[in-house]
């Protein structure tokens, strides 16, 4: 392939006396068709003659044995632009080639022969002789004298890496044209450009570093002087690159051809391109889908629970188990026959039509009037989104419901176009609007009120802030943090929602964002920083709006919402989030079904399945809309069984899924020993006693908490797997409902400084009187720097307005 934009690329095959036959691209930059024209006085082409040779001509002088056409006439017939000596670069700039150039004006026959060599005895074709070689006795690509380097440039690759291939070992380049070459060979190894290109010729990213040592160990053998002098004169970057590419193809085309097609076979089998093929019958269907598009205490929700009622069968996707068993509850309540099906528990309702359903567990098999999607924007999860594409891509019903915020509308827009289903779009707005109140907690506790939820992002500030409100106020708190079984989450937001009992205050977690319906008067945020698992990062922005928005509620004692922080500092902030447009998500995520992951493991036999996820995720195809979700977790539990012996790649695919804490020690311990009697095709044991009462203190809370999740645990897998296997369902189900009483009775008289789960922890500073939060990083740094000023003084803070509206 030539390089630079050849206003006139032509293929010529050449004998001694004529031109039979040639090929011109009018192409600027990449190599689309070509046109065909032959010489009416020429002989038959014979495919026993001389190859054809490409090169990109200053001039094209074309003559046959009965005469010589115009060239401007030749051009312009077949509509090339006249040729321009310029090339870009990179950037885009334009550098002049060495080389001749010719305008429209020049006479073509006053060309000195010093420019313009003979092609045969009677001068019957003219060519550059620097850049087309004739058809003469010698095969040699390149045979007869070059005028310098600079003709490398234009060289087609694959006749460059065939004259490499057949050099003398007596053209070596110098030594210093050899170091900077070496040098530049050490960078295409190292170009992420190189490796992301390489892949398009099935070179994957593990085996790049070694096709490029290869590369390399070639190069040092059959480089040219010419060569090592053009490279040289580029040096290491990206001209070089670009330039040495075109001949690495076509080095690793002939020198790997199995590699290729092992990987060409991996990339075809972790294909995830156009998942909305994946459910045929779906696609079969004409589906209507209804966005109800809004914020939260819009009504987008119970909206689209009407429908579902309305239908004659349905079934409700929840982002949670709560919210499940809250709507299965609900609709029960009203004489709707409703089953409920989670991956803890399952309820079959007789003569239901109706599921309420985690969306995790929803079926795509079964036919339905109405389905409902709840909080779509969870599409865009980076751990969770896959359980909502596939209910949104794979559901076969006749309305789709789909409720949330306008996040991923455009997504969802583009999905439809792709399944073909009709969009309907209904927009909201929140009842009354949030405000913000600008006079904050000033840092004290004691400024708590009724109604209010404090929103801390760890289990420990939660705890601290309960301690502290209920030793310094006349108040009582209720706890909601993620670790607590669905069961308490809601006898303690029946405890704070009821007027007529002493719990007044809320200390929640950002589980409160969603699944719990709560009569909050305001949501006071302890700080806006939390723990990622890495670091510590702001709450974004998306999430802060989420959970202030559970302020205030339409129907309960408190319909307007307010919003404010525990420190100033943190108020801008809050503010900030709260003006800030819903993010526009351009990617929602996908995870391979296990008949997928079984296909791919056909590539990599005798690979850990922890192994082969990694593998699948560098190798995997994917469409503009999706991402692949991550899936670290499910590494570390199949790393963890990797000792169990006996388990089928199925099996330990499914125990990956088993909702555990990988950060609980005694929760992973019992995960694997499941796994372990479950390999020996022996009864699954709870082996795990009932607890004597409630907890006395944080380490028998955290205990309690540990044992609701193994239970959960069981339970879970007891409906992934036969019931043969875990036979002892109900007593885990009574010993989990038996727990979660316990759990709440803790709660309420909880009193205790918190602990950490894990053992060797540092733990936080202490003082005298109890734990101090840590400080706001902006106030630390303003009283450092004031500290530093020899003549500071304080500044009273600024008079604000009581609220301000958001």
């Amino acid at each position: 392939m030539a390089r630079g934009p050849a206003a006139l690329l032509s293929r010529i095959r050449s004998s001694k006396h004529d031109v039979s036959r040639f090929r011109v691209f009018p192409s600027k930059r990449c190599i689309h068709s070509f046109g065909e024209w032959r010489n009416p006085t020429a002989s038959a082409f014979d495919l026993s003659k001389p190859a054809f040779f490409t090169s990109l001509m200053n001039l094209v002088h074309l003559q046959s044995a009965s005469g010589s056409p115009n060239l401007r006439d030749f051009r312009n017939s077949i509509g090339a632009r006249h040729f321009s000596s310029m090339r870009e670069d990179g950037d885009g700039d334009e550098n002049t080639v060495p080389g001749l150039t010719i305008e429209d004006g020049d006479d073509v026959s006053s060309i000195s022969d010093s420019t313009m060599v003979e092609n045969g005895d009677e001068g019957k074709s003219n060519c550059d002789s620097s850049m087309v070689e004739s058809g003469n006795s010698s095969d040699d690509v390149g045979s007869g004298e070059s005028v310098g380097y600079e003709h490398v440039a234009y060289r087609d690759p694959a006749e460059l890496y065939r004259e490499l291939c057949d050099s003398q070992t007596s053209a070596k380049p110098t030594k210093s044209d050899w170091e900077m070459v070496s040098e530049i060979l050490h960078h295409f190894r190292k170009s992420g450009w190189a490796a992301n290109q390489a892949l398009a010729i099935y070179i994957g990213m593990s085996f790049f570093p070694t096709a490029a040592s290869k590369f390399r160990s070639f190069m040092s053998k059959k480089c040219t002087a010419d060569v090592a002098k053009y490279l040289a004169s580029l040096g290491p970057g990206d001209a070089a690159v670009k330039f040495l590419f075109p001949i690495f193809v076509e080095f690793c085309l002939e020198e790997f051809p199995d590699e290729i097609k092992r990987f060409r076979s991996m990339i075809k089998s972790a294909d995830l391109t156009k998942p909305h093929t994946w459910f045929p019958f779906a696609r079969a269907m004409k589906r209507k889908i209804i966005y109800h598009c809004g914020p939260t205490n819009s009504g987008k929700t119970y909206n689209a629970l009407q429908r579902y009622m309305e239908a004659k069968k349905g079934i409700y996707c929840s982002p949670l188990r709560l919210l499940a068993m809250e709507v299965f509850d609900k609709v029960n309540a009203l004489g709707i026959y409703c089953s409920l099906h989670t991956g803890q528990e399952k309820k079959n309702v007789p003569f239901s039509n109706h599921t309420s359903c985690t969306v995790e567990m929803v079926s795509t098999d079964d036919i339905y009037d109405v389905a409902v999607i709840d909080e779509i924007q969870m599409m865009s999860d980076p751990c969770r989104g896959y359980a909502w594409t596939r209910a949104l891509l794979g559901l076969k019903a006749d309305e789709i419901h789909l409720c949330g915020d306008p996040s991923v509308l455009n997504v969802v827009r583009k999905i439809c176009s792709e399944t073909g289903d009709e969009l309907f779009e209904q927009h909201y707005e929140r009842f009354k609007p949030l405000v913000v109140e600008a006079k904050t907690l000033l840092g004290e506790l004691q400024n708590v009120r009724s109604g209010d939820c404090v929103v801390a992002f760890s289990r420990r500030e939660i705890f601290e802030v309960k301690l502290a409100i209920e030793k310094h106020t006349n108040h009582r708190c209720c706890v909601i943090y993620g670790a607590l079984p669905p069961e308490t989450r809601r006898q303690q937001a029946s405890l704070f929602n009821d007027p007529d009992n002493e719990y007044d205050v809320l200390v929640a977690s950002d589980a409160v964002g969603m699944g719990l319906n709560l009569n909050i008067r305001r949501v006071v945020f302890y700080s806006l920083s939390k723990y990622n698992g890495d670091k510590i990062v702001p709450v974004p922005a998306t999430q802060v709006k989420q959970i202030a928005g559970r302020a205030g509620r339409r129907g309960s004692r408190y319909p307007d919402g307010l919003t404010t922080t525990l420190h100033l500092d943190d108020l801008d902030y809050l503010i900030e989030c709260l003006k800030q447009p819903f993010d526009d998500i351009k990617k929602v995520g996908l995870f391979p079904f296990f008949e997928q992951v079984e296909l791919f493991s056909g590539q990599l036999p005798d690979v850990t399945l922890s192994h082969l996820l990694e593998k699948f995720s560098e190798n995997c195809r994917l469409d503009g809309s999706y991402f692949l979700c991550r899936h670290d977790h499910i590494k570390k539990v199949a790393n963890m069984l990797q000792k169990v012996q006996g388990l089928s790649l199925e099996d330990r695919f499914n125990f990956c899924f088993a909702p555990v804490n990988i950060r609980d020690p005694k929760a992973m311990y019992h995960l694997l020993r499941f796994a372990s009697s479950y390999s020996q095709n022996l009864p699954v044991n709870i082996a795990m006693g009932m607890p004597k009462g409630s907890a006395r203190n944080d380490s028998e809370l955290l205990d309690l908490e540990t044992k609701h999740q193994v239970l959960s645990m069981y339970l879970w897998l007891s409906h992934h797997f036969t019931e043969e296997t875990f036979p002892y369902v109900k007593k885990a189900e009574t010993m989990a409902t038996g727990i979660a009483d316990l759990l709440g009775q803790s709660l309420s008289k909880a009193c205790w400084k918190p602990e950490s789960r894990q053992a060797g922890k540092p733990k936080p500073q202490q003082k005298e009187d109890g734990y101090e939060r840590p400080r706001s990083l902006v106030k630390l740094f303003d009283e450092r720097r004031h500290e530093k000023s020899p003549e500071h003084e304080k500044f009273p803070q600024h008079e604000h307005s009581e609220k301000v509206a958001a």
